[in-house]
This record gives structure tokens, sequence and C-alpha cells, in this order.
């Protein structure tokens, strides 16, 4: 897909189909996330993929931001291991990770399958729930699958901010 017409056309995908998601398709999307950006090349970045059932029971124990995806993609920071600034000591960890996430989203859109972006889960639950990601910051639960054909971009999915209170010149 063409790049300026994929970042016009993606949108958070809330309806998917129960198909499967190929093993090949994960493994590109999971290749799309290693060859992603981060701060000094150091890639403190933790990745589960989740598809068992009992494992997505597990996912949706604690997000209510579940949509029946057959595939969710845990991006993990690693606190400590990404480049921190000098100045303030700022960890970019969970910038890489973020970065990740959204080269994972737009490889999943590009091989013809939908993504929505979760963020707003319970941490402590997490904890219980998947021991396997201690000592990460769980940054996206990116959840993916077929599009399905009643899926359609929120009402505000399109409304943006005037640009004239986000972009200025220095």
């Amino acid at each position: 897909m063409e790049f300026e017409k994929l970042v016009r056309e993606r949108y958070s995908v809330r309806k998917f189909t129960d198909e499967p998601v190929s093993d090949e398709d994960v493994q590109k999307i999971l290749d799309s996330i290693y060859i992603s950006p981060t701060g000094q090349n150091k890639q403190p970045l933790r990745i589960w993929t989740v598809r068992s059932r009992e494992r997505l029971a597990d996912v949706k124990r604690i997000t209510k931001f579940h949509y029946d995806a057959p595939l969710t993609i845990a991006i993990c920071a690693v606190p400590g291991e990404g480049f921190v600034r000098k100045s303030d000591g700022c960890d970019h960890c969970v910038i890489d990770a973020a970065a990740a996430t959204m080269q994972a989203w737009l490889m999943t859109e590009d091989i013809g399958l939908g993504a929505v972006w979760v963020s707003d889960f319970d941490s402590n639950l997490q904890d219980a729930l998947f021991p396997e990601m201690k000592g990460t910051e769980l940054v996206a639960l990116l959840q993916i699958g077929h599009i399905s054909p009643e899926s359609k971009p929120l009402g505000w999915h399109s409304k943006k901010r005037d640009r004239s209170e986000m972009f200025f010149e220095l």
C-alpha cells in the first residue's frame, strides 16, 4: 500500500472476524518491530504474542477494551535498558516501545489486516496474570485481526485539532 494512503486511511479497528492471523503475517509484524528504531539502538523491548484462547481470556481480564481479535501483541519496554537523556534522566524505553507499536500497526495495515492499540488496562492485574512480563512496562496491547465487514472508524476518528494549535515555526 502506498504510504500516504496507508497513514490517511488507517483507523482503530474494533470489529474483527474469527479468522486466525497466519503465522506468516505474525512473522511480518514481528519483523517490523524487530527493525523499528530505538534510541542509540539499545532495543529495550520485550514482545509477547497472545493467540491461545486461555491467554486471550487473560487479556480480556485486564482490559475492558478488548475486541475479540484473534491476536494480541503485547509490546513492553524495559526500564533501564533504553537510551537515557543525560540532561534530565528521561528514559526513552517507552518512546521506543511506542515507535515499535506504530511500526507494527502500519505493517498490520500494509498486509491487509486491522489493529487497535489498547493502552488502558489494569497494570496490577496484568502483573498477576502475566508474570512473564515482570520487570517490563506494558505500553501496548496491539489487537490484530482480519477486519470485519461491519468495521468502521468511530465518529471522532477524523476530528482534528486546528492546525494553528499544533504547528508552530521557530
